[in-house]
């Protein structure tokens, strides 16, 4: 399960920029950014999601995805669904294999 908040440093490259960027982004609000017990600074996913789909990524250059990356994301976000998919599968098979 991902992280509700991200800090600094796994939000920036979340994003694919660096930290001063992504504070520089934070102080224009353009992003959102919480203060947790007044200190920590944290960034909360869906916040970066939502600034991510703006399609401003990479350096705050317009940033277009291309087919591969649309693919990476999908197996990054849903490995644990499809390797258990798999594994349920090579299961069912050895269960109900004929002899």
């Amino acid at each position: 399960m991902m992280k509700r908040f991200l800090t600094s440093e796994e939000a920036a490259g979340y994003l694919g920029i660096s930290e001063d960027e992504l504070n520089n982004l934070a102080d224009a609000g353009q992003i959102t950014a919480y203060k947790i017990g007044g200190v920590y600074t944290r960034f909360k996913v869906d916040d970066l999601e939502a600034y991510r789909k703006k399609g401003i990524t990479k350096g705050s250059k317009r940033h277009s995805k291309n087919i591969f990356d649309n693919i990476r994301d999908f197996f990054y976000f849903n490995d644990f669904y499809i390797y258990s998919s798999v594994a349920i599968i090579v299961i069912l098979y050895f269960i109900f294999k004929k002899q």
